[in-house]
């Protein structure tokens, strides 16, 4: 290859725009597949996508930082979303290490009934996804936090469902 061909790649090459996550942290791109990966399972069981909710992701994200800092693992009494929400869920997972583990995670979910309830709700219609990793006890852990929730009650044509 010629000099003049070779800077002209190279030049090609540094002018490709920058990809779209590029400016995302490492947290916000493993969140992003959460979604992919619950929406594919969702679409397997003939239900709607998640659509993301900037309020259920930011009070996911604040509750996954807030479990690894406490160093303490449950449900909270309340989840700090918007209050237009009039139903909302939540799903906890922990898992050592410091890969962000989506499929594993999933997989743990839907094989818990409450979780799986959540996951796999024809009623909700929402989600945000909020993952930390770092120590939790003497372990490096990661912590995943799904918030789903629906705007509306549902009305007669939906299905009652009591989540836990």
């Amino acid at each position: 290859m010629s000099t003049v061909a070779a800077t002209t790649a190279a030049m090609v090459l540094l002018a490709v725009p920058a990809r779209a996550d590029a400016g995302r942290t490492a947290s916000q791109r493993a969140e992003q597949k959460m979604t992919a990966a619950i929406n594919s399972v969702r679409a397997r069981n003939n239900l709607p996508a998640f659509r993301r909710s900037a309020s259920l992701t930011g009070s996911a994200e604040r509750y996954s930082r807030r479990l690894m800092e406490k160093d303490w693992f449950g449900h909270q009494s309340s989840i700090q979303a918007s209050s237009e929400f009039k139903l909302l869920g939540e799903a906890l997972e922990m898992h050592t290490g410091r890969r962000f583990e989506v499929w594993p995670t999933i997989r743990r979910w839907l094989g818990a009934p409450s979780h799986r309830a959540i996951l796999l709700s024809p009623v909700m219609r929402r989600q945000g996804a909020g993952v930390s990793r770092g120590r939790f006890g003497r372990s490096r852990a990661v912590v995943w936090v799904l918030h789903v929730g629906r705007l509306t009650l549902p009305g007669p044509g939906l299905p009652n469902v009591s989540l836990p």
